[in-house]
Formats: C-alpha cells, sequence, structure tokens
C-alpha cells in the first residue's frame, strides 16, 4: 500500500494524543481545504495552536508545515470531487434503477436539510450587503462559474452596478484596481477550491471590501476571509449545485423587493431592450 499521509495517520492514530487525533480528524475530513489554508488560519479552523500542527506534521515524517501541504497538495491534484461523485453514482447504478426520479429524490433531500437559523441570519446579511454596496463583483470558475454567471444574469436584470469577474478575463485585476471599501465582492466556491476565486478575494480582502462567501465549509478558503458565509452544501450523491442555485435565487428575490417600483421598471426595460434588437424567435 502506498506509504501517503492518510496511510501514516492510520498506523499512528492510536498512540496520538487528544490534540493529534483532533488534526487527524480534521485533516481527513477537510485535507482538500488545506492546499489554501496557512498555519495559522488552519490552526484557527481547529482551534490549536501553530506549534501543535508543526510538532504534528513532523510527527508524520515533515519538516514542518510547508512539506505537510505540499504532500496534501499532491494527493488531490488528481481528486476531482466533482468526477468523482458522479462516477461513484455511475458505478453503484443499478440496471432496475429510475435514475431520474432517484436524482430528483436526491436533490429534495438535500434542499430539505438546508435551511438552518445560521444561514437564515446569513441570508438576511447578504441581502443588505447586495442591497448597499456601490459596485457588487462575482467570482467563480471551473464549473462554479454557471453558479456565479447565473447570479451576474438575474441581478443585472434590474442593478446597473453588477460585474463578473473570471479567470478567462486576461485584465481582471486592471478591473478590480480601484475597488474600496464600498464595495462587495460575492466568492463563489466549492470543494475542490480553485485558486483564481480563493486569489481575487484576498484582493478584495486587502483592500478593505465586504465578502459574501458562497461556499460548503467554515474551513474553506473564502470562507476564512468573507463577511458573510452562505453555507451550502451540495448533494453528496448528485454533485448539483441545486442548494446555491436555490439560496442565490431566493437571494436576488429578496435584493429585488428592496425596491420594487424600480426593479420592475428596470426589469421592464431591459425585457424591451432585448425584444427591440431582436434577441428573442
Amino acid at each position: 500500500m502506498e506509504d501517503n499521509i492518510f496511510n501514516i495517520i492510520e498506523k499512528k492514530y492510536s498512540s496520538f494524543t487528544k490534540t493529534f487525533k483532533l488534526i487527524s480528524d480534521y485533516v481527513r475530513k477537510n485535507y482538500s481545504n488545506i492546499v489554501f489554508l496557512s498555519i495559522q488560519e488552519l490552526g484557527e479552523s481547529m482551534g490549536v495552536s501553530n506549534s501543535s500542527i508543526t510538532r504534528y506534521c513532523k510527527e508524520l515524517g515533515y519538516e514542518g508545515y510547508a512539506e505537510f501541504q505540499k504532500a496534501i497538495q499532491t494527493l488531490v491534484q488528481k481528486d476531482i470531487t466533482p468526477m468523482r461523485e458522479i462516477k461513484k453514482s455511475i458505478e453503484d447504478l443499478k440496471d432496475e434503477e429510475n435514475i431520474l426520479q432517484k436524482t430528483i429524490e436526491l436533490n429534495t433531500i438535500s434542499l430539505q436539510n438546508m435551511y438552518s437559523e445560521s444561514l437564515k441570519i446569513a441570508f438576511q446579511r447578504a441581502v443588505e450587503l447586495v442591497s448597499g454596496g456601490k459596485r457588487i463583483y462575482i467570482a467563480g470558475t471551473r464549473s462554479t462559474f454557471t453558479v456565479a454567471y447565473y447570479l451576474y444574469f438575474m441581478l443585472v436584470r434590474f442593478m446597473d452596478n453588477i460585474i463578473l469577474l473570471s479567470p478567462g478575463q486576461m485584465d481582471v485585476y486592471d478591473r478590480i484596481y480601484d475597488i474600496d471599501k464600498d464595495d462587495v465582492l460575492i466568492a463563489i466556491s466549492f470543494s475542490r477550491y480553485t485558486k483564481f476565486t480563493s486569489q481575487v478575494t484576498d484582493f478584495f480582502k486587502n483592500k478593505g471590501c465586504q465578502i459574501i462567501a458562497v461556499t460548503d465549509s467554515y474551513s474553506s478558503p473564502i470562507a476564512v476571509k468573507g463577511n458573510c458565509v452562505l453555507i451550502l452544501q451540495n448533494s453528496s450523491s448528485t454533485y448539483s449545485y441545486v442548494a446555491a442555485m436555490t439560496a442565490l435565487n431566493a437571494l436576488v428575490t429578496a435584493v429585488g423587493a428592496k425596491d420594487k417600483e424600480r426593479s420592475l421598471v428596470k426589469m421592464k426595460e431591459k425585457e424591451e431592450n432585448c425584444f427591440e434588437n431582436d434577441i428573442y424567435i
């Protein structure tokens, strides 16, 4: 068996101290997050000291946190979560199963379990930030770009200050160089987390902007930098973004309702513009 980090942890786990077991449990559950976290951020996520993490890394045979983090990175490079989950679903599918019905049922369960008081509070905060921000930037890439674009497309129907960012734009940092504390970033990132969204979030954080993090873990690289964090878990079996899309659809509605008259006028103008320019059949 390959002697990777998880095998080493398994061999040593029974002899670990309570603190080392706590770190081990966190690593096994959240290993893909660690690639993006500094030792300070990791320590804060677990409630342990930097020195404990350093000792833990050395106990596993690494010189320090940097080498440990690099080993984790090597492990997750080929571990693409959406593909892993879809592959498992395909492998587990029985010939007689109704995959359409099963997928609908699984996503329904995901939606039924998503609501909580903490999500409600974070959602209300997000509505206030989007409604009151000078400029609203939205960032997401790879699979989450579809979620980011949907949010952009809906908000821009009645708002004029919405800006979509993506790594395909070579001038992305030219577009955000003049941001200030009155601007808001909606960063959308789910495991596996991308460098682009994390780095853009860092840029906004350093400029003192408000950040709404739409993600799946409080320890994700954007959650630890967010002023408002919406935790929206993907369905574990289908890896769909049904929870995120539902919450963001509600966000659009709530923001639009803040100034109903203006929102409806803007939406009507945009719709008339589409017909005038022969966009629809």
